[in-house]
């Protein structure tokens, strides 16, 4: 039994079994292939989106508010005031 794929093999998988599938010739096998690896895609994508869901909070802020917009557009131009490091979906 192997262990679990990392993300840049799955991806390269996923990759290749697309251009195998959309190439002309391709025969049903490669569509199945396809469809095949496109659950274990899906389940990746969702542990992402839950990782990136505890570390990122959207407040809402009512627009129509002078007062939020503003406090919106002033924090627009500051830099974060806690010691937490800032990550994007490239860090994961």
């Amino acid at each position: 039994m192997t262990g679990p794929m990392t993300d840049d093999a799955l991806i390269a998988l996923a990759e290749h079994r697309f251009t195998q599938a959309d190439r002309d010739g391709a025969t049903p096998d490669d569509g199945r292939q396809l469809r095949d690896i496109f659950p274990a895609v899906l389940q990746r994508l969702r542990e992402k989106v839950e990782i990136t869901r505890n570390l990122v909070m959207i407040a809402e802020i009512d627009l129509n508010d002078a007062a939020a917009a503003a406090r919106l557009l002033d924090r627009a131009g500051s830099a974060p005031a806690d010691d937490q490091p800032q990550l994007s979906l490239l860090d994961l």
